[in-house]
């Protein structure tokens, strides 16, 4: 008789993953089974200590970083420069080594890898544990994107993260597939950046900030950006799809856009 603990949905993993092709936003849930011997209380683990460890890993190596393969990556004192090549050009970012996760990505299901990664690192931490470990992505999502967001405490000041995004346009109290569809095709793959810190060239730009983690730097082929009017969250993002909905449709009475960042999150705009 073999008996293991479950955790669903644990915690939730937003990043940007360089798959050898392109740089893309994506959230996944983590679920874990752990297998391991009952102690004198008749538990594994007590679901309060593992808990937090497991989500801490997580948030350290993986959530809120640019995932990509470590043969992109030269660093020197702490500081990080990434070149990737994309269909429209190259990708050049530096900032602090920290905004990386190097993984060994074999084939370009990235979410297989990051899995096994994050497997070796439980076992690593917690060596008297047997670890099973699911990574679902959002079944409902409508694009991917990028971002950066100097002026955050924590995490999301890192120029290249992503997530995955729900949308909803609702136009007079009607969903709208046909708009939906436009919108969410024009800003799939695409890097908000508030236009303050964007140096904008003839086919290529510059995005560079400071911020309380160090200094950040990308250079991309325009096509890649969605310049919004201040700073990237998603709820600015949620107005700057609003604003292109109004656009598109000058005649709508009522408009009703609700985007996701990630999993379980986002923001609602009316207008």
């Amino acid at each position: 008789m073999k008996t293991a603990m479950y955790i669903d949905d644990l915690t939730a993993i937003d990043f940007s993953v360089y798959d050898g092709k392109e740089i893309r936003g994506d959230s996944v849930s983590l679920s874990v089974m752990v297998t391991g011997k009952l102690d004198e209380s008749g538990m594994i683990s007590d679901f309060g200590k593992i808990k937090p460890r497991l989500k801490a890993i997580c948030d350290n190596q993986v959530d809120h970083k640019l995932v990509c393969d470590p043969k992109f990556l030269r660093a020197e004192n702490g500081i990080s420069r990434g070149e990737f090549h994309v269909a429209s050009g190259v990708i050049t970012s530096t900032g602090p080594s920290s905004m990386y996760c190097p993984i060994e990505l074999k084939s370009s299901h990235y979410v297989a890898d990051i899995k096994e990664y994050l497997h070796a690192k439980f076992l690593d931490a917690m060596p008297d544990f047997e670890f099973d470990i699911e990574l679902a992505r959002n079944a409902n999502a409508s694009f991917q994107y990028n971002h950066g967001l100097k002026l955050h405490d924590g995490n999301c000041q890192r120029i290249i993260h992503g997530h995955s995004a729900e949308l909803e346009i609702v136009i007079d109290g009607q969903p709208n597939t046909d708009i939906h569809d436009r919108i969410a095709a024009r800003l799939n793959g695409k890097h908000f950046f508030n236009q303050s810190d964007v140096e904008q060239g003839e086919s290529l730009s510059t995005i560079r900030y400071q911020a309380s983690q160090g200094d950040f730097e990308v250079s991309m082929p325009n096509a890649l950006l969605e310049i919004v009017a201040s700073e990237p969250s998603i709820e600015n993002i949620s107005k700057h799809v609003t604003l292109m909905v109004k656009e598109m449709y000058p005649d709508a009475g009522s408009i009703r856009v609700r985007v996701s960042e990630g999993l379980s999150k986002g923001a609602v705009t009316l207008l």
